[in-house]
């Protein structure tokens, strides 16, 4: 087993509620869990979990600057990094959060399900079977637009299957490569 394998179950534990930058996980993982881990062994292990896609990148978090007005260089203690949720509950969650009427928590649910999407969009494009017309954000508006466009059960039930297809269960992405092929044959 690798040695920065417990590190990285670690940042995992410390990023499960909510997205912290760089700076705020390593400060968790000195001060709170007493483990002393080098730069380079942290560093390893984040680009581990975001290559894997157990983490993304959020945000950036322009505190650190200090109020510096004129920034010019971007430093790797303000990325801002979450969880990766790729389970059908999860999913099917943000689905039902881009309906709240809170501007903010639609704004985030759009933010993580675009990145879901895009995702699943590089999954089907390595597969090479299935011919996008238009671009995966574009893809994703249309789908959000059409979604929102039904009644409520034939709404219901695409956001099922939606959420479905973006999971990784089992026969998720066949699904999902039916939802593109019917989205892009509504235009």
């Amino acid at each position: 087993m690798p040695k920065n394998y417990n590190l990285r179950n670690l940042i995992l534990d410390i990023l499960e509620g909510d997205e912290l930058s760089k700076k705020q996980i390593l400060e968790t993982i000195r001060s709170k869990n007493g483990i002393g881990t080098s730069d380079k062994t942290f560093n390893e292990s984040l680009m581990a979990l975001l290559r894997e896609g157990q983490i993304y990148i959020a945000d950036y978090d322009f505190t650190i600057y200090n109020g510096v007005k004129r920034i010019q260089s971007i430093r790797p203690e303000g990325i801002v990094f979450g969880v990766s949720r790729t389970d059908f509950v999860e999913i099917e969650t943000i689905l039902k959060q881009m309906e709240s009427n809170d501007h903010e928590e639609v704004y985030r649910a759009s933010k993580s399900l675009k990145r879901i999407f895009r995702r699943k969009i590089d999954e089907v494009q390595k597969e090479g079977d299935t011919k996008l017309r238009i671009g995966a954000d574009t893809l994703f508006n249309h789908t959000i637009f059409y979604m929102n466009s039904l009644g409520e059960e034939p709404k219901r039930s695409l956001r099922n299957k939606l959420a479905w297809s973006l999971s990784n269960n089992k026969d998720s992405l066949e699904l999902f490569k039916n939802i593109v092929s019917f989205i892009q044959s509504q235009d």
